[in-house]
């Protein structure tokens, strides 16, 4: 789901995507030449206990809070900042909630018996 970036302004734009068991659910708004990203990141996702090998299931309920820019964007501080930067004029929501997807995934998961070890 792709959504212009003209079509944002400081009034709240509601947005919900799922994705495979995923789902993103939240609002943009406009603060300056950015764009907020306020929402909720909601799955269930099949994954390997990192010790033992392991079928389980991880439960994710986690806030997801960026700044969008729309071309390069440069902090004045020169501090590095939670800003995706799209190029095409475009935010690709989808490419959010599998960035963020992956993020939360690339933590060590641990089935019941192992976090009991």
């Amino acid at each position: 789901m792709k959504i212009h970036f003209s079509k944002i302004n400081t009034t709240k734009y509601p947005f919900k995507i799922d994705y495979e068991n995923a789902t993103l659910e939240g609002y943009l708004t406009r603060k300056d030449s950015l764009v907020v990203l306020n929402g909720d990141l909601k799955a269930c996702m099949p994954r390997c206990c990192d010790r033992c090998g392991a079928d389980i299931e991880i439960d994710i309920k986690d806030s997801v809070d960026v700044f969008i820019s729309d071309g390069i964007y440069k902090d004045l501080e020169d501090e590095l900042s939670d800003t995706i930067e799209f190029y095409d004029g475009y935010i690709d929501l989808l490419y959010i909630l599998q960035s963020e997807l992956e993020l939360y995934l690339s933590d060590y998961f641990y089935c019941e018996q192992c976090k009991e070890n």
